[in-house]
Formats: structure tokens, C-alpha cells, sequence
């Protein structure tokens, strides 16, 4: 992967993925050029592992003096302003989802940025882990899809209050909607969503979407904690660990014997698949957030090139389009989001 001419890097928020943004833009050759947070400890601290200058005033961040790229990693409630901010300032923006609690506000920043001529990108970093991409690029081997399923066990809202853990839910949404958007044929736009809320923060969901079944349960308490992607056709089926990043297929015939014999295949090739890919991530020092690094690769080539962003406009107004329709829902069960 390249980045064509050094790139430089204002990262807006210097919590724990401000942190792994910076790292990611070191890695593949571009240069932190300054950190903004209002906690001038915090800036400070991440701004010296990056030997840049750091600030407590995000709009001293966004100038094109100083950066070509905000990365934009405040709390979600605080993503549309530095957004909004950063593209007004001429920069590009790479920022964590959701980029806007709605479809409608989502299109307004796609404006701007269209109007500036400038792209913006939210960080479905899923997408660009190598087993999601081992799967996108394998799905003719499972035949027809008929079912994708999402299971993910989340600590994020741990010593939080119900309100909180409701709200985890809605940030973590996008991620498997842009799992499913790419997975499904045709998309999931005007998918049939039903949605039932066990307790704060217990959600399932599930739709179906031309001849494809699709559920996600996400759960703020639920352990152990995971991310597990399962894809099922109607010859074969792909499983994905999504905080690990590795995939493997699971094929074979319809017997007796395949029947006994599925939970060894299973065994193997979660173990052959995971032995490869902390091989994989050990030699490139790629401790967590796998897909990240691909994702700020892909869209700082992008900025270089002048190429269209690794997520499409369309895909992004999709999913929040579809997120808008499930947390319609789930306030109907009663969540506070």
C-alpha cells in the first residue's frame, strides 16, 4: 500500500481510537501533525508519542497550513460539529461512526464536502479487515446467501448507566449494517426490521431482505466479550472473528460422516485461520482495531489520487438510512437513545 506524497494528520480527539488512528497513519507513512482534545492532558500526552504539537481548541487543528486529513475521534455527539468544521476548513475527513445521528444530517456533510470538493469517509473498518475481504471476494463458493448473522458482546459501556449502554448500541450499529450492505446482494435498502429490547443495552434485531435472512444481537453484557460474523448459503458457509480479523469457509457435502466429523472441521479451521492471522498481525504490529490500518491506507491513497473514498456516499446514506429505521424501533421498546 501506498500514500503517494506524506500526508499530514490532525487528530480530533486523543481518546483510545484517537490513538490508534495516529498509529495507523505512522504506519503507513503519513505524519501526525497535530493532536486537539479538550482535555489538554490527554492532547498532550498522545501528541508527544507522536512528537507533534498538541491543542485544547479544535479549530486550531484545521488548517490546511497543518493538516491535509482531520481524523475526527471525539464522542459521538461531538462528530457532526468537528466535521462540519474540518470540511469548512478545507480538509479531508476520515471520522468514527456514526458521522451524524441521522441520514438526513449524514447527506448534509456529503454536501459540504461534495461542494468543497473533498471526501469524507466513516471509519466501517470491518470491511477492510482480511477475512472480510477473504469472504467479500469468496462469496461464489457458498452459493446463494440466505442468512448473515452478527453477534457482538461489547465491555464499551461497562460503569455506565442504562442510557449509556442504550446509546452503545446505536454507535455500534453501523458496523454490522456495512457488513450486511456489502454482503447481501443488492444491499439492505427497505429491509423489513423488527427489533425487541431484553434490558438496557440487550438488543436484537433481524430483517429480511430478498430471500435473506438477517439478524444481529448486540450486548453490553454478555461475556466473554466478541464479534463474530456468520454468512450461510446454500452451499457452504463463512465464519468471520471480527476482533481478530480472520475468516474461514466451511464446505462439505451433506453425509452422515460430515455430520459426526463438523465440529473437528469447525475446530480446524478456527485454529489454522487464527494461527495465521497472529502471524499476520504480529509482523505488522497490529495490536487492535484490525481493518483500521487498511481502511486509512485505502482512504489516504484516495486523497492522493483523487479517487473516490473506499466507503461510496451511497453505502454510507444506506446504512444510516437503515440505522435511522431500527432505532425508530427500538425507541418504541422502550430504549433511550
Amino acid at each position: 500500500m501506498t500514500t503517494g506524497p506524506q500526508r499530514r494528520a490532525a487528530i480530533i480527539g486523543a481518546g483510545m481510537m484517537g490513538r490508534w488512528h495516529a498509529d495507523a497513519v505512522r504506519r503507513i507513512g503519513g505524519t501526525v501533525s497535530i493532536v486537539a482534545d479538550a482535555d489538554p492532558d490527554r492532547a498532550a500526552y498522545l501528541a508527544e508519542e507522536f512528537d507533534a504539537p498538541s491543542t485544547v481548541r479544535i479549530g486550531d487543528a484545521l488548517s490546511r497550513q497543518i493538516a491535509d486529513v482531520a481524523h475526527v475521534t471525539t464522542p459521538a455527539e461531538e462528530h457532526v460539529y468537528a466535521i462540519r468544521a474540518a470540511l469548512e476548513s478545507g480538509l479531508h475527513v476520515l471520522a468514527e461512526k456514526p458521522l451524524a445521528p441521522s441520514a438526513a444530517i449524514t447527506a448534509e456533510l456529503f454536501s459540504i464536502a461534495s461542494t468543497k470538493s473533498l471526501l469524507l469517509c466513516p471509519v466501517h473498518q470491518s470491511l477492510f479487515q482480511p477475512g472480510v475481504i477473504k469472504l467479500l471476494r469468496s462469496t461464489q463458493k457458498l452459493g446463494r446467501i440466505r442468512q448473515v448473522a452478527v453477534v457482538i458482546c461489547t465491555a464499551g459501556a461497562n460503569g455506565g448507566g442504562d442510557a449509556d449502554r442504550d446509546a452503545l448500541v446505536s454507535e455500534v450499529l453501523p458496523h454490522p449494517l456495512s457488513l450486511a450492505t456489502r454482503i447481501v446482494p443488492g444491499g439492505i435498502t427497505g429491509t423489513r426490521w423488527h427489533a425487541s429490547r431484553a434490558a438496557a443495552g440487550e438488543v436484537q434485531i433481524s430483517g429480511a431482505h430478498d430471500g435473506v435472512s438477517i439478524s444481529m444481537l448486540i450486548s453490553t453484557r454478555g461475556r466473554p466479550t466478541r464479534n463474530i460474523l456468520s454468512v450461510t448459503g446454500e452451499i457452504g458457509s463463512m465464519h468471520a472473528d471480527l476482533f481478530h480479523g480472520f475468516a474461514f469457509v466451511e464446505q462439505r457435502k451433506l453425509s452422515r460422516v460430515g455430520k459426526i466429523v463438523r465440529p473437528f472441521d469447525v475446530a480446524a479451521g478456527t485454529f489454522r485461520a487464527a494461527t495465521i492471522n497472529l502471524a499476520r498481525r504480529a509482523a505488522r504490529r497490529e495490536q487492535a482495531f484490525p481493518g483500521l490500518r487498511e481502511l486509512v491506507g485505502r482512504f489516504y491513497d484516495a486523497v492522493g489520487s483523487g479517487a473516490a473514498p473506499p466507503i461510496s456516499l451511497a453505502e454510507t446514506l444506506d446504512v444510516a438510512a437503515e440505522r435511522d429505521t431500527i432505532i425508530r424501533a427500538l425507541r418504541l421498546e422502550g430504549a433511550r437513545i
